[in-house]
Parts: structure tokens; C-alpha cells; sequence
């Protein structure tokens, strides 16, 4: 009698043994070099549903695989052509072995094999190919989504003459109506978002988007009362963070807008709270399905959404899905900044034409250091920018030998005073003073080698501070969504000490102060310093960003740019020549489709 022994064959297991497959089949003799399980698994998978004996087509997948975790909503067959992937001549996989990698063939060939299987945009295969992209279903299907939404919604729909006698009327009272020698192009997006159902404003910092859209939000529902009653608007950002400074933003502005005379019954129609996008969809945790879809769309008239470029590809779609046909949309964001962790770059993908911009910056006005360098690094201008870095006063070079007492000198200066601060109030004003910047989490420059840094020199200064624990005046991050709590990942709070002894996690939220157990808070982050991603949607007086040389590979002109502009007074930067050269020469371009439907 012959035993059989039986064994679970594991994605990862499933990827190694089609590299192997493939390498055999293509006469290379090496392992690939940063393949993940996942991509080998999806090319497992999508071959035997295509019935596919092809070397090219699982290579393809797995590339495709690599790139929607890069961001990318699709691979462009294009772009890769000619191109090596998986390989290494540095030795990483080994002293004596270097990987070569497997390198794809010419467009037509790669063009030629693909036509091969039904994966035309009218098959139901799960890949498609579209104008030379390659994508999974799904994100082809995203992509057709957002571009019919929107097109459908950026139809223009002239006033009627009542409502324009209302519009010219309000504009002139919002706006100083004083001859003007430049355009005033916070007036003209207010004008071109009248005649839309979605308008898009889209500025860098200090160019005044909060108080654009606050009288953009005050127009249109003047302009609607001439027809009908009072729009019902709704408020969301991407993040909890981003919320919260959209609220204070628009409560500001409310005031400003109250201050002019602007008819109060307006001013209160804009709302006082907002959402976070899972909030407002009624996203279920650890579910794909929500509460607002297209079979019960959210019942609102307007919905502002703020710091678009945060927003992925799938996030649009489903957003986009659960408005009502009849609903306005305004969409806010900075189209420099960053795009999405996750795949998209929906913002960066809509034609200038479709989007309203605001070209002056009144906190950088007179091109203070921040903003020339701002301006030099989103150009990818290396020469221009390094000299301002050298030569400006409120941007400021970390020489690599002035770190440590630069480091010591910036604690003193802002996180003591945050440990010994009497009342919360004075620990929040301290905390939103300054920040330290990174472009990566790991290594001795990263966050936490960052952050581990500050405690032990804060640890010199207090015998409160306990390494690896919570203690009084510590600023952490909620790394988890809690929705029963109400705090969402990004959520930044400071651990306070009660009288009793009991530590609690404060947050702001507006005017009030959240407390909550520090016990029923899961995987809390310090915060001395943070990721240039995890900042977006928030604002210092002064920024510290330290680029590593082990980030090199991660670092883009947007990167860069993202990071200066979270500085409001100061900008101090630790970076090689070498490093911040090559960082801004590069562009990140992600692969969409998106662009060409919204500009056929």
C-alpha cells in the first residue's frame, strides 16, 4: 500500500514555481529579484483562466500586478516594451549570483501576443486590453466609470436671467469689484463653477481654496434659491486629518463671510461638520460593500469634497456611483501634490480645461523661500531649487555633521515646551508648530529611527518619558480605524495624564477635545516625525524634512513638494546634493487611461 502525503500549496509557493516555469521556459538561469507572491499567484490564476501557454502573458500580469501596487491603474504595454524587469547586477539576492531578470520584447510583439486571447474591451475576460493598455477588469471598468460621471456632469448649464442678475449682484459684494490690473482668479472659478454641476479648483498652498469654495458654496446657493429651495450640502476629505482642517478652514471662512454682510440664512446653509469619504459612503470595515451606492444615493444636493489628489481610482468610482443625478459637485485639491497611495491619480488626470485654477499665492506672496522652492521643485528645476536651498532664510540646509545638535536644539525649541505644557491647549499649539518629515518609515533616518532619536534626547530632558511607551505630553497617531470610537488612521492626538494617574488620548475635533482611554487604542504611532504621505492635508509653521539616501528610490519631484508646502514660516532640509538632484528631475507619471476619455 502506497501512502500519498498531501501539502498546501501557498501563493507564495505558486510563485516560485512559475518563475521557475518561466525562467526554464526562457533560458534564464537566476530567481527574480522583488517578485511578490501575490504577482506570480495573479498570473497562476489568470493563465489558467485564459487558457494561456504563453511565456509573455504571465510575465505581463505580473507586471501589471507590480504596478497597481505602485499606484498605476494599468500597464502600459508602451512603456514597458524593451524594458527589464525582476533583475539586480549589485548581487542583492546573493554575493556571488546577480539576477538578469526577464526582459520584455517590442511593442508589436507584446501587442501581437495579447491579441491573441479575448480580452477585448467587449470580452468578459478578467483582463483587458484598451489602446494599448493592459489592465485587470476592475480598474478598466473604475476608469469608464469616473470618465462617464463626470462628462455626463461637466455639461454646461447656462443661469437664467434672474439667477444671473443674482450671481453678478453677489459676486460684486463677495469679491472687491475695484478695477483690477490681474485677473482675479478666485472670482473666476466662483464664475465658471455657476455654470457647472462639478467644478473643480485646484491651487497650491496659500492660494486660497478654502476661501474660494466658501463663497463658491454661498453663490451656488443663492443662485438655486432663485429656482427653488435651499441646496442640501455635504462636506468629506479623504482622511480624518483632512476633515478636521477642512471644517476649521470653512468655519473661518464663515466668519470672514458673515463680517461682509453676506446674508446669514446662506452662510448657515454651508455646513458646520464634514465626513471622512468611508464616513459618508457608509463603508462597512473589512467589507467592499457601503451604505450609499447607486441603488441609494446619498440624499444631498451638494457635496464638497476637499484634497482630491488623496483620492484613488476606486474611491472616485464608488463616490461617483452614490451621488444623485440631480447633485453638484466641487472638487478641491492641489494637483502637484502627491496622488493617491493607492491606484489612481484621478485629480492629475482631468484636463486643465475642466479645472479652475488659483495661480496666486497669498502666503508665499513676494516669492518668500518656501514658495520659490516649491515652485523650482514642482518644475523639476534641480539647479534653481538647490541654489534657493542655499541661499534663502526661511528655507535652511542641514549640513550632515549639524544634524545631531540641529536635532537637539528643534527638541528644546519645540517638543520640550510640548511635554511641559500646563493645559492641553498650549501642548496642541505646540504640537502644530512643528514637524519632522520623512520619506520612508524604515532605517535610522527613516520615521521610526526618527522618532526613536527624539525620545532618547527628550528622555535626557524629563524623567517621564519612558522609551517604548505611553507617558504625559507624548504626541501619537491612530494607525487603525476605530468606528465605534470615531478616529480614523491618520488621527493625530497627544497621551494626557489625568489626576489620577490615568492616561487618555485627547484629540481635536473643532472647538471640543475627544478624550479616550489610551487602553482602548490599538496600534498607536509616536509622531515626532511622520511620513511625507501621512502629512498631507495638514500645515506647520516650521517643517524639518530629512531625505535619506536609502529613500532614493522612492523620491519624486511630487514628494518633495508635498513636503516644502506643509511649511507655513520654515523649511529645513537634511539631503545630499547628489540625492535632492535626482529626486527632482523625477517626475512620477502613473499609467491611467483616464486623461484620454475625459479629453475625447
Amino acid at each position: 500500500m502506497t501512502s500519498k502525503v498531501t501539502s498546501k500549496v501557498t501563493p507564495k509557493v505558486m510563485a516560485q514555481e512559475i518563475v521557475t516555469k518561466m525562467v526554464s521556459s526562457s533560458q534564464l538561469q537566476t530567481d527574480y529579484v522583488g517578485l511578490e507572491a501575490v504577482d506570480g499567484f495573479l498570473a497562476t490564476q489568470l493563465c489558467q483562466s485564459l487558457g494561456s501557454q504563453s511565456v509573455v502573458i504571465p510575465h505581463l500580469i505580473m507586471a501589471l500586478s507590480k504596478a497597481l501596487r505602485n499606484g498605476h491603474s494599468c500597464l502600459s504595454l508602451a512603456d514597458i516594451a524593451g524594458q527589464t524587469f525582476w533583475s539586480s547586477t549589485t548581487g542583492e539576492i546573493g554575493p556571488e549570483k546577480a539576477a538578469l531578470g526577464y526582459t520584455f520584447g517590442s511593442l508589436e510583439v507584446l501587442i501581437h501576443s495579447v491579441k491573441s486571447y479575448p480580452i477585448t474591451t467587449d470580452d468578459f475576460a478578467p483582463l483587458v486590453l484598451d489602446n494599448e493598455l493592459l489592465y485587470l477588469r476592475r480598474y478598466w471598468q473604475y476608469e469608464q466609470q469616473v470618465a462617464q460621471h463626470l462628462l455626463q456632469r461637466m455639461q454646461l448649464h447656462p443661469l437664467t436671467k434672474e439667477q444671473q442678475v443674482t450671481a453678478d449682484r453677489l459676486l460684486l459684494q463677495l469679491f472687491n469689484a475695484s478695477p483690477k490690473l490681474q485677473i482675479d482668479w478666485q472670482a473666476q472659478a466662483v464664475k465658471e463653477a455657476l455654470v457647472r454641476q462639478v467644478s473643480v479648483v485646484s491651487g497650491g498652498p496659500g492660494t486660497g481654496k478654502t476661501y474660494t469654495v466658501a463663497r463658491l458654496l454661498v453663490a451656488l446657493q443663492a443662485v438655486n434659491a432663485e429656482a427653488s429651495e435651499l441646496l442640501i450640502m455635504a462636506m468629506a476629505a479623504p482622511t480624518g486629518k483632512a476633515k478636521q482642517r477642512l471644517v476649521e478652514s470653512i468655519n473661518v471662512a464663515k466668519s470672514q463671510l458673515l463680517q461682509q454682510g453676506i446674508d446669514s440664512a446662506l452662510i448657515n446653509s454651508i455646513p458646520d461638520t464634514a465626513y471622512t469619504l468611508h464616513g459618508l459612503l457608509g463603508i462597512r470595515p473589512n467589507s467592499q460593500s457601503t451604505k450609499h451606492h447607486q441603488g441609494n444615493t446619498l440624499p444631498i444636493d451638494l457635496l464638497l469634497v476637499d484634497e482630491v489628489s488623496m483620492v484613488d481610482l476606486p474611491m472616485m468610482a464608488r463616490l461617483l456611483d452614490a451621488l444623485p443625478a440631480h447633485c453638484k459637485l466641487v472638487l478641491v485639491g492641489d494637483a502637484q501634490q502627491l496622488p493617491s497611495v493607492a491606484a489612481g491619480s484621478v485629480l492629475a488626470d482631468i484636463p486643465s480645461s475642466m479645472i479652475s485654477y488659483l495661480h496666486k499665492s497669498h502666503r508665499f506672496d513676494g516669492q518668500g523661500g518656501i514658495g520659490l522652492l516649491a515652485h523650482h521643485v514642482m518644475h523639476n528645476e534641480a539647479d534653481q531649487s538647490w541654489q534657493v536651498l542655499l541661499n534663502n532664510e526661511d528655507v535652511n540646509l542641514i549640513p550632515e555633521q549639524e544634524f545631531q545638535p540641529w536635532l537637539e536644539q528643534v527638541c528644546d525649541c519645540y517638543f520640550v515646551p510640548m511635554l511641559k505644557a500646563k493645559s492641553l491647549a498650549q501642548a496642541f499649539a505646540c504640537l502644530s508648530q512643528f514637524r519632522i518629515l520623512a520619506a520612508t518609515r524604515q532605517g535610522d533616518m527613516g520615521v521610526e529611527g526618527l522618532n526613536e532619536k527624539v525620545e532618547r534626547l527628550l528622555s535626557r530632558r524629563s524623567s517621564q518619558i519612558r522609551l517604548g511607551q505611553n507617558y504625559h505630553g507624548k504626541p501619537v497617531m491612530v494607525t487603525k480605524n476605530h468606528h465605534g470610537l470615531g478616529l480614523f488612521n491618520g488621527d493625530i492626538g497627544i497621551v494626557w495624564a489625568e489626576e489620577n494617574g490615568q492616561l487618555n488620548v485627547c484629540f481635536q475635533q473643532g472647538q471640543e477635545v475627544r478624550k479616550v482611554n489610551v487602553g482602548l487604542l490599538q496600534n498607536l504611532e509616536t509622531v515626532y516625525a511622520m511620513t511625507i504621505h501621512k502629512t498631507q492635508g495638514s500645515e506647520f509653521e516650521h517643517v524639518a524634512l530629512v531625505v535619506a539616501a536609502q529613500a532614493e528610490r522612492l523620491l519624486s519631484s511630487q514628494l518633495l513638494y508635498t513636503a516644502i508646502t506643509r511649511a507655513k514660516q520654515t523649511c529645513s532640509i537634511k539631503v545630499s546634493e547628489y540625492v535632492w538632484r535626482k529626486a527632482v528631475a523625477n517626475k512620477t507619471q502613473r499609467w491611467s487611461g483616464l486623461r484620454a476619455l475625459l479629453s475625447s
